[in-house]
């Protein structure tokens, strides 16, 4: 989301104000129309490198230890890393906290007690560490820019430089205590104050975190983040760089220390920390990297433009990687996937879908849609789909009281026209065993004819066809689902579906 489409989604006076401080001339004497439209022409002010430099340094070299620690978690490791650069308020609080748990964990692990060359220059940054807090209850900002400065030298990555911490007990904070949601909030207020991150709300009163797409792109340019995590890790699954032997030599030609007998794993990690992807793929020298010509056939199997240049290539893979939405790993029901992309299956974006490697076939899409739907009923309106036998009848069935209810799914690039298929639906619902109580017609959207066919053919064949699109089926099916009280776990009531015609969700009552 850019910034022009941001700032009318600002929730609140005080946060835009916050906001506009920023770079917003008189920010305190505008009204609040003013002051949006104000802030839509500044815009550039908020995403010019020099000023997101100057705000980044501020924010890092902070006096306050607490503003300094909690921003590159906050930014870097985890705003940066979600899809769209957006996410929930509260899950952002409830992820740094666990990242920065994580580090106390992994600190308890071991990172130093190897031989070899990398623990020696751990060793001594730790020592570094150790005379930098001795006297003192805190870091100054000088004291940080010159560990920083060490930390690059000896190619130590940040996360081990917190790993260390941690272990000297100064991560997070003194006595490895976590950070409370009340010194995030004053974090984030802080980084709203100096431009880096906007807040919006949406119609469920979801306050979300949301760095605008011109300022992450500023932002990742200096912090050097070419890949989202995700990105990079699905990359790293490729067979042309999914071996060892490359990927030690990739490291070596960086100049990153390793120790001996790594897993493929953990040198995936490592290269992930520290090698951006385009020296992964490209290497340290024009002729260094992966041949142009494997770097095409690449391109070719993910389906993508393989013509151009060697640079062009490896751009290209990067953004296609990088633009991958991340998937839940932990989802054991593979439809719940094909849910999440429901729109994109109805409306049969094939682009996107083959980007994000949903389908590899175009004839994929269909089945993917239907099993959506079934997954839909199932797990969201809590109606167990009915099994149908044979070829010839209706995507999907649930039973509805004496009757039943019929459902077809028709994925495709323009409006449905009911006239098109009036006649195979007619088949489906005069050969049903039981009265077919609405037939249900999902579609990404419907033309104007259609409202009106089906509303004569109830008249001419006393059965209800509704034409639902996938964008207002999912809505209702995730309005239900997250709805709170004592009927959290009630099957939906289908007679609301039974609507001829186009479907109109303000027939219904509201659901708490």
């Amino acid at each position: 989301m850019n910034i022009a489409k941001t700032v009318p989604n600002i929730p609140t006076l005080v946060e835009l104000k916050r906001i506009s401080s920023a770079y917003v001339i008189d920010f305190r004497n505008l009204s609040e129309e003013a002051l949006r439209t104000a802030l839509i022409k500044t815009a550039p002010q908020y995403y010019f490198k020099t000023n997101v430099q100057q705000a980044l340094e501020r924010c890092l070299f902070h006096p306050e230890r607490n503003i300094r620690t909690l921003t590159p978690i906050f930014l870097k490791h985890v705003l940066l890393q979600k899809d769209n650069f957006i996410c929930a308020k509260d899950v952002i609080n409830d992820e740094i906290v666990s990242w920065e748990q994580s580090i106390i964990d992994r600190s308890n692990e071991d990172l130093i007690e190897r031989s070899g060359e990398k623990s020696k220059y751990l060793e001594l940054f730790q020592f570094v560490l150790e005379v930098a807090w001795e006297r003192n209850e805190d870091i100054s900002p000088d004291e940080k820019n010159l560990i920083e400065k060490i930390r690059q030298r000896f190619k130590i990555t940040e996360i081990e430089y917190r790993i260390i911490e941690a272990k000297l007990s100064k991560f997070p904070k003194n006595g490895n205590k976590l950070h409370s949601y009340d010194e995030i909030e004053k974090v984030r207020r802080f980084l709203q104050c100096n431009g880096l991150l906007f807040s919006i709300r949406d119609q469920d009163r979801t306050t979300f975190d949301l760095i605008p797409e011109e300022i992450a792109d500023t932002l990742r340019n200096i912090l050097g983040l070419e890949i989202r995590n995700y990105g990079y890790s699905e990359l790293l699954k490729y067979k042309l760089v999914k071996s060892k032997i490359y990927l030690l030599q990739t490291l070596k030609k960086c100049d990153i220390l390793i120790e001996r007998g790594q897993t493929l794993s953990n040198l995936q990690a490592k290269v992930l920390a520290q090698v951006p992807p385009s020296k992964l793929l490209g290497g340290i020298s024009p002729r260094d990297g992966l041949e142009t010509g494997k770097l095409k056939s690449w391109c070719s199997d993910l389906k993508i433009k393989s013509s151009g240049t060697k640079q062009e290539l490896i751009e290209r893979l990067i953004e296609f990687y990088d633009c991958l939405l991340e998937k839940d790993e932990t989802i054991s029901d593979e439809r719940e996937i094909w849910y999440q992309f429901y729109d994109q299956f109805g409306k049969r974006d094939i682009q996107f879908l083959r980007e994000q490697q949903l389908i590899t076939k175009d004839i994929e899409i269909e089945k993917k849609f239907e099993e959506a739907t079934r997954f839909l009923f199932e797990k969201k309106l809590r109606h167990k789909p009915l099994k149908l036998v044979g070829s010839a009848h209706a995507d999907g069935v649930v039973s509805y009281q004496d009757k039943i209810i019929y459902w077809d799914n028709k994925s495709k690039e323009k409006e449905v026209n009911l006239k098109d298929h009036l006649s195979q639906f007619d088949g489906y619902i005069r050969n049903a065993d039981k009265k077919v109580g609405v037939f249900l017609v999902i579609g990404p959207a419907f033309t104007d004819d259609s409202s009106v066919l089906a509303m004569q053919y109830l008249v001419e064949n006393g059965t209800t066809i509704s034409l639902i699109t996938a964008t207002e089926l999912k809505s209702l099916a995730e309005e239900w689902a997250g709805q709170k009280g004592g009927s959290a776990d009630a099957p939906f009531p289908l007679g609301y579906l039974i609507q001829p015609g186009r479907f109109n969700r303000n027939l219904m009552p509201a659901i708490k």
